[in-house]
């Protein structure tokens, strides 16, 4: 009686090559790496055709309304009403760099993560749907190293995603700085802190893409995962700021905003916020080591729980 020898697993390499091209072939995926830099372009084109170099008459309106606002002081009992310069109603219209590139590059990274959560969803997902899984756990046995290959695959190419599109987004925006703002005080102390936020929102996007993908392996459904990530991200910080508001910053709004203020350290108020959670953020001083810490807690559990899932139960 002649007795079959059970396949062997394939080589690491030949596994990460496959699971990148299952990775990168579905085509929602390709379209959205592809109009990736054309969403880049128009960003700075928004920011170049926003932005002018006219200060004379940025300057001639702030005096205008400096005069409406003295004329209604005048009518007030004295004491009654702030005193103000011009300086308080000029609004630069210039781009200027050391300040309006954090702003975007933040909008740019944050926008970048959440596109991150779905890819991690839909990789983790999609597989279970069609019934490619039991394939996959077939030519690869050790579900182990098929689990951890996969997740991380996810998160560098999340990851790498996200320092070319900062890479790319920041020359864009020099060369708004060049033709329609200012380059003043882009020193060597700004252009580490840069580099620094956009490592940080690199490593976020890349973890966030983890998250996804964990969340779509532990619930086996793509839609499933997919409205729950939809349901945290809308009523989260509803319900956080409601019972818990001392946690507020630690949501994932709060964490974002964070990993992408570089007001601590440029160790000036050289920033802006948008929203409840990321204004309390930036008063609060919330650290980058704090937010991802607050990340890991989201994160950790569910990749555990996922990999039990998918090593100790029937994938059928």
């Amino acid at each position: 009686m002649t007795l079959l020898a059970r396949p062997s697993p394939p080589p690491l390499s030949r596994l990460v090559r496959a699971e990148l091209h299952r990775l990168l072939s579905p085509k929602p995926v390709r379209y959205a790496l592809g109009a990736l830099p054309v969403v880049l372009l128009a960003l700075a084109v928004s920011a170049f055709v926003s932005h002018h170099t006219d200060v004379a008459a940025a300057w001639r309106t702030a005096e205008a309304a400096y005069r409406v606002y003295a004329e209604e002081a005048a009518r007030r009992p004295a004491g009654s009403v702030e005193t103000l310069s011009p300086r308080a109603f000029f609004d630069d219209p210039r781009y200027l760099m050391t300040k309006a590139s954090f702003v975007d590059l933040r909008a740019m990274l944050s926008g970048l993560s959440l596109a991150a959560l779905v890819l991690g969803i839909l990789s983790g997902g999609a597989d279970w749907s069609s019934r490619v899984m039991l394939t996959l756990t077939a030519a690869e046995p050790r579900r182990t190293r098929l689990f951890l290959t996969r997740g991380l695959l996810v998160t560098a190419t999340a990851t790498a995603a996200a320092v070319l599109a900062s890479v790319l987004f920041v020359a864009l925006l020099f060369v708004v700085a060049h033709f329609k703002g200012s380059l003043a005080e882009a020193d060597g102390r700004y252009w580490t802190v840069l580099a620094v936020v956009g490592g940080r929102g690199a490593v976020l996007v890349g973890l966030v893409a983890l998250l996804g993908y964990a969340l779509a392996m532990l619930t086996r459904r793509t839609t499933t995962a997919l409205g729950i990530a939809l349901a945290y991200l809308v009523a989260s910080g509803r319900i956080v700021q409601e019972y818990v508001p001392s946690l507020a910053e630690y949501e994932l709004a709060g964490i974002t905003f964070a990993v992408l203020n570089e007001r601590l350290l440029m160790e000036t108020d050289r920033t802006t916020c948008v929203g409840e959670t990321a204004c309390l953020v930036m008063r609060e001083g919330t650290t980058a080591t704090a937010a991802f810490l607050a990340l890991a807690v989201h994160l950790l559990p569910v990749v555990a729980a996922a990999w039990w899932r998918f090593t100790r139960r029937d994938v059928g």
